[in-house]
């Protein structure tokens, strides 16, 4: 039943979005995961403006809502067995979660779930006529990273308590001073707070089906990879002065909430090149964690597939579009 798809970082590919939905509908594919970083990326000038950063905004609701909205659409009207589970990245503009949440409301075959829980779709179907054949399972993103990876702010968060920032940071310096933010910091928290109790974390943005949250029936999106795996790999950066500059660049809090909670299954992005630095899976006790990488500068497709009742079924594939 290796009848899902992962990607990750498609930065508003129109290529690769079409090659992934083609490839969806000939394999017969029934769920496609999208783990965050799904509009054009934008290059912010030095100093940042409010003009810019509007610019930036209106640039990637344009791509949302003329190409990528219509073409999930038009997919889902046509296979309206597959349903596509989606979170933003740190490259997507806060501005525009609207649009996608809107979206997820008028079609029942796409899940936004950023801060949020839905029901695995696949799980509901096949046990609605074999109840003993696969277990009930959910659906839950958060699509948060550590400081020091963007000049965008809408989805940076610090790990932990400690407040650690990049070597070229001001470490006196507010998140908000550093980089640019397209809507208000909706809560003051760290990612290790929030996954210390994800399911009250939920609850607490208030579009969470009423299910109790239990890790180990859920597959968790996450923009950010575990710390210290494979999945978070990026190339050498030399030091910083006296210091050597990391190789690691995923998220404690994540690491410590897999761990400890073991899900079922997690998926993540952020970090291109550690499927090939890395590897593009690595277990942590009894959790696969997977970063389907992103090749999107030659226009190739990296994609993950696998069997979400049984994550250890799977492979990754490299698709060129052109």
């Amino acid at each position: 039943m290796m009848n899902a798809l992962a990607v990750a970082d498609l930065h508003g590919n129109r290529q690769l979005y079409e090659l992934l939905l083609r490839i969806a509908a000939s394999w017969k594919i029934s769920s496609i995961f999208i783990a965050g970083d799904l509009a054009p990326g934008c290059v912010e000038p030095a100093p940042l403006s409010a003009e810019a950063t509007s610019a930036g905004v209106e640039m990637q609701r344009a791509f949302l809502a003329e190409t990528l909205v219509p073409m999930l659409d038009a997919f889902l009207g046509l296979h309206r067995s597959s349903h596509i589970y989606a979170i933003q990245g740190n490259d997507d503009r806060r501005a525009n979660e609207d649009l996608l949440a809107e979206f997820s409301d008028s079609c029942r075959n796409f899940h936004f779930v950023n801060d949020r829980i839905v029901e695995f779709q696949d799980s509901r179907t096949i046990r609605a006529f074999f109840p003993g054949e696969v277990p009930q399972l959910f659906v839950a993103g958060y699509p948060y990273i550590p400081v020091g990876a963007s000049f965008l702010m809408d989805w940076v968060k610090h790990d932990n308590g400690v407040g650690l920032v990049p070597p070229d940071m001001d470490p006196c310096m507010e998140l908000d001073s550093w980089g640019i933010r397209t809507v208000e910091r909706r809560f003051d928290s760290t990612i290790q707070e929030d996954l210390s109790d994800f399911s009250t974390y939920l609850t607490r943005w208030g579009r969470t089906e009423s299910t109790d949250y239990d890790p180990a029936r859920t597959i968790h999106l996450f923009h950010a990879p575990p710390y210290g795996t494979a999945l978070d790999r990026i190339a050498p950066r030399g030091r910083y002065e006296f210091l050597p500059m990391p190789e690691h660049v995923g998220s404690t809090a994540i690491r410590r909430f897999i761990d400890a909670a073991q899900p079922h299954l997690v998926l993540c992005g952020h970090c291109h090149e550690a499927v090939v630095l890395g590897d593009y899976k690595e277990d942590l006790g009894r959790t696969r964690c997977v970063n389907p990488g992103s090749q999107t500068h030659m226009n190739v497709l990296s994609v993950v597939q696998f069997d979400p009742f049984d994550p250890k079924q799977m492979k990754q594939l490299f698709v060129n579009a052109e």
